[in-house]
């Protein structure tokens, strides 16, 4: 192994019998062979022999003729000089102690105190740290540009949940400015409040967690599904706890297995519902034929028999018609696709279900877009699944009705909110399954045909619901097109 080189040490001091004394103290280090030390007697040369990197490090005089060590110091930090520079004096002064050290300085020695070993140490020392830092340095560097070019979102917040950083990924998930996410607390973006309580407990366990599934709200109020990664570091000056977090943003992913799973159901129950309407239709078919020909059969002028049979009759055609529904519910349906303005589609609705808002006193408010949006719509499905979802809400024993149009940057958004009784907890996963109702009267089919509907229109349907204090369905729709093209060539 080839000897290493020694560390080149230059003494800046105006003095030739202090370099002397140096020189001397030099020689008695027991491993004197790894230094060499150099002398220049004046600010300029050394400041110089700073800016070229000459040397491993710097031994500077607090005294430097018109000049004083603390100058050259400063002048050094500016000029981004790395080596590490430790500052003499003749005497301990507390206070150029503290101001060298605030400077930059990698250490502070008294001349009189100064002897082989602690020179040495001093400088041992010193370069040791400068490759610390220049380790950390680096590691930091690789970091920030991870950070910032990470495309999923990344934030640095502290125990409390009080966000430090969050990159250009983070700012575009959230849709808040840098300034207004350093401003909150990474609690407001919990769905569910509850799961920023696990998660801290979980960190503070564990110090590390993988693929913790939550649900976040955006600006616009959106509930994006994601994953956190996240794992707990101690800042560089071992003051407190800091949190790294990658949100990995999963809701195009549950959206499409959730859509997937809702469609094999309704393709399964479609074909259950074919088959079972299909059996019952023949022997109604019979039942009917039955009907015609005991009228015919049967010539008798009491009134009970005609009523008897009349009755039958009627039955007969209010299950022949519920089975007629039935059967085109499990059709798939075909689209008659129009540009509309949402405004116009709401209102229509609300005129159907007028009646209904009138006979139960509802208080119905309407609060629609500053502009008024286009959706690429089955006009009349659309109405009718909005007067649906409306007429839900109307006879859940609500006094209060809301609808409110939003948008994103792709869809058209329709909230409707009751304060009505709300949906059971048990209930709420079955609410979208076909024939699942509990109204005395009803197939239940409602709410699965209008998901259905939505569907066909590449849109979603969702809700949210606490018993006893209301329901809030939402439904998305693609923005048109034209909206878009209205946009451009309308910027005002």
């Amino acid at each position: 192994m080839a000897d290493l080189k020694p560390v080149r040490v230059l003494l800046i001091d105006d003095d030739e019998d202090d370099y002397i004394l140096t020189r001397d103290i030099f020689n008695e280090i027991p491993q004197r062979e790894n230094y060499k030390l150099s002398w220049f007697n004046n600010y300029e040369e050394g400041i110089n022999a700073m800016l070229k990197s000459h040397y491993d490090i710097y031994l500077v005089d607090y005294r430097l003729g018109k000049h004083t060590g603390l100058d050259l110091l400063h002048e050094a930090i500016k000029s981004n000089v790395d080596e590490p520079i430790i500052i003499l004096t003749g005497k301990g002064d507390s206070k150029v102690d503290e101001e060298a050290l605030e400077t930059g300085a990698a250490d502070y020695l008294v001349k009189d105190q100064i002897d082989p070993y602690t020179i040495e140490r001093s400088i041992r020392y010193a370069l040791k740290h400068k490759q610390t830092l220049k380790a950390l340095r680096e590691s930091e560097n690789k970091f920030r540009i991870i950070f910032e070019r990470s495309k999923e979102p990344f934030v640095i917040m502290d125990s409390l949940g009080n966000i430090r950083d969050i990159n250009k990924a983070g700012l575009t998930f959230f849709d808040y400015t840098k300034d207004e996410l350093l401003s909150l607390n990474a609690t407001t973006f919990y769905n569910n409040k509850q799961d920023s309580v696990t998660f801290s407990e979980l960190m503070d366990a564990k110090g590390a967690i993988n693929d913790f599934e939550t649900d976040f709200l955006t600006r616009r109020e959106e509930v994006k599904k994601v994953l956190i990664s996240a794992f707990l570091q101690i800042d560089q000056h071992a003051t407190e706890e800091l949190y790294y977090c990658i949100f990995h943003d999963i809701t195009v992913r549950k959206l499409e297995e959730k859509a997937s799973v809702d469609a094999e159901k309704i393709a399964i129950t479609e074909r259950i519902a074919r088959s079972l309407a299909n059996e019952i239709r023949n022997p109604l078919s019979n039942i009917n034929l039955s009907i015609e020909q005991l009228k015919i059969d049967v010539q008798s002028e009491d009134e009970s028999i005609k009523l008897y049979i009349d009755i039958i009759k009627s039955n007969f055609e209010r299950i022949n018609l519920l089975i007629t529904d039935f059967i085109n519910s499990t059709q798939s349906l075909e689209l008659k696709i129009q540009t509309k303005a949402l405004n116009m589609l709401i209102d229509e609705s609300v005129e159907f279900a007028s009646k209904d808002i009138e006979s139960h006193q509802i208080n119905l408010e309407k609060n629609y877009n500053q502009t008024d949006l286009l959706v690429d719509v089955d006009y009349e499905k659309m109405v009718s699944v909005v007067f649906n979802i409306l007429s839900n809400a109307i006879h859940s024993a609500s006094k209060n009705v809301s609808i409110t149009i939003k948008e994103t940057s792709d869809f058209a958004i329709i909230e409707i909110k009751d304060d009505g009784i709300g949906i059971s907890f048990q209930n709420q996963t079955r609410i979208f399954e076909p024939f699942f109702t509990t109204k005395p009267k009803g197939l239940g089919l409602g709410l699965t045909n209008a998901q259905k509907s939505i569907s066909s229109h590449k849109g979603r349907l969702e809700f949210k619901s606490i018993e006893g204090e209301g329901s809030t369905f939402t439904i998305y729709l693609p923005l048109s097109n034209q909206t878009q093209l209205w946009d451009t060539h309308n910027p005002d």
